[in-house]
């Protein structure tokens, strides 16, 4: 559940090579309209950027991805470019959500039992916007919801309409928690903020059994073998690996709000 940016083009079917092999099997299934993403804690361990190419083709439920919001939640949302083609098509059956695993077993289970015609008009799910409160004749919208539940959410875009019609659309959207005590936004999911500073001092740990092992290298240097040296390798190895995931993420966390929804 790392940092969420995504910007996509969208034609109710998309490519899945940019996605997260949690998500992209459920494009690689069989059609299912109400197949979903198995949630899960390791989801985006680091930060990541999500795209999407358009295809053609129909599918009525479209995951985007999942982040973990803290009570001080925020989804900014940017659609333009819309296209429904058909122009008498019940478009508040069209349109943005947010839902929790624990919500959509439910509901499946109202969908199941006919309490609902589609997974929009439940109310375990939190709409963000439906097709018909465009402006007339509008194409675009952009909208910020203000999510103050502490938990893992997806962003899920629905078409529940009968004949399936085809929408197209250039979707623009970042998921992010504000800071308690600055309101700086955090692109990390809850629980994350920590790890540059996690991963920081674990290299300089890995950096300093570096050096010791080097000191014991040079004084035993009469019975040091090939080993040795490669026991040296995995260790600068890896507090480089844990340097370099530790300025990544703090370069998401420190410059993204810099770059995203100018």
């Amino acid at each position: 559940m790392g940092l969420y940016l995504s910007e996509s083009s969208l034609s109710l079917s998309l490519s899945v090579s940019h996605l997260s092999p949690q998500i992209q099997w459920l494009f690689l299934s069989p059609p299912d309209p109400f197949s979903f993403p198995s949630f899960s804690s390791s989801l985006f361990p680091s930060p990541s950027l999500r795209s999407a190419t358009p295809r053609s083709g129909v599918r009525p439920i479209i995951p985007f991805d999942e982040f973990g919001f803290t009570h001080t939640g925020r989804l900014e949302l940017n659609v333009s470019g819309i296209d429904v083609s058909d122009p008498n098509a019940d478009l508040s059956k069209v349109g943005f959500f947010l839902c929790t695993r624990d919500a959509w077993m439910h509901v499946l289970q109202q969908l199941e039992d006919g309490e609902v015609t589609c997974a929009l008009l439940s109310d375990l799910v939190k709409p963000i916007f439906t097709f018909s409160n465009l402006k007339k004749n509008g194409d675009s919208f952009s909208t910020v919801f203000i999510e103050t539940d502490a938990d893992q959410f997806a962003l899920v875009f629905a078409n529940c309409v009968g004949n399936q019609p085809k929408v197209s659309m250039d979707v623009r959207s970042a998921m992010y928690n504000l800071d308690g005590k600055s309101q700086r936004r955090d692109y990390l999911c809850a629980g994350k903020t920590i790890l540059p500073r996690v991963y920081f001092l674990l290299s300089l740990g890995y950096f300093f059994l570096a050096g010791l092992w080097i000191s014991v290298l040079y004084k035993k240097l009469l019975t040091v073998f090939r080993i040795h040296f490669f026991m040296l390798a995995i260790l600068i190895l890896k507090a480089l690996n844990l340097l370099i995931q530790s300025y990544w993420m703090c370069y998401f966390f420190v410059f993204c709000s810099q770059k995203v929804l100018k």
